[in-house]
């Protein structure tokens, strides 16, 4: 069973991507550290909270619910707030587990959705990676291990950027593995 919450997968057999190559393997997925969601998260328990907070509030007011606003009229409008407060959690969950780099035997992917109406795809070959360095900064990324792999290649996009990963300098490791190992296939 896959982890949902997972920020690295190694091997995955059962995934494919468009453009994937026959004799091509995806050794590594890999998304943003999930720690790094933590905003997004505290703000949705604080409004998961807040019509109880704000329940609380008028009953310490004066002891009871307020009696200008009818009960049907309170349940309405929490069923809505509950149904945008999940629709905000799940448009950030899905942003999350869908924006991902992908490592293959072949080639670097970075895949980055924006909603439903919007991805961009950008690709490169292993043997186009020249340079790759990771970079931790901050408490945050000390304390829990996250930071960013720049990867400079010789291609058409000359940069590729994997932002919040966790353990940078193993992903780092990894790729420098498959570089060399993929020039010595090649003969440089």
């Amino acid at each position: 069973m896959i982890n949902p919450f997972s920020s690295r997968l190694v091997n995955p057999k059962s995934s494919r991507y468009d453009g994937e190559d026959q004799d091509e393997q995806i050794l590594y997925v890999l998304r943003k550290a999930f720690i790094t969601n933590y905003k997004w998260v505290l703000i949705a328990v604080f409004f998961a909270l807040f019509p109880f907070l704000l329940n609380y509030f008028f009953m310490s007011v004066n002891g009871k619910t307020p009696d200008f606003i009818p009960a049907r009229l309170i349940f309405i409008v929490n069923i809505f707030w509950y149904l945008f407060l999940f629709g905000f959690i799940f448009a950030n969950y899905i942003n999350w587990y869908f924006n991902i780099y992908l490592i293959t035997n072949k080639k670097i992917i970075d895949m980055d959705f924006v909603g439903i109406l919007y991805k961009n795809i950008s690709e490169a070959p292993l043997s186009n990676i020249e340079d790759v360095t990771s970079n931790i900064s901050g408490a945050f990324g000390t304390i829990f291990n996250i930071g960013d792999v720049l990867i400079q290649t010789a291609g058409e996009k000359t940069e590729f950027e994997f932002h919040d990963m966790s353990n940078p300098s193993k992903v780092r490791d990894i790729l420098s593995d498959l570089v060399m190992e993929e020039r010595k296939k090649h003969g440089h």
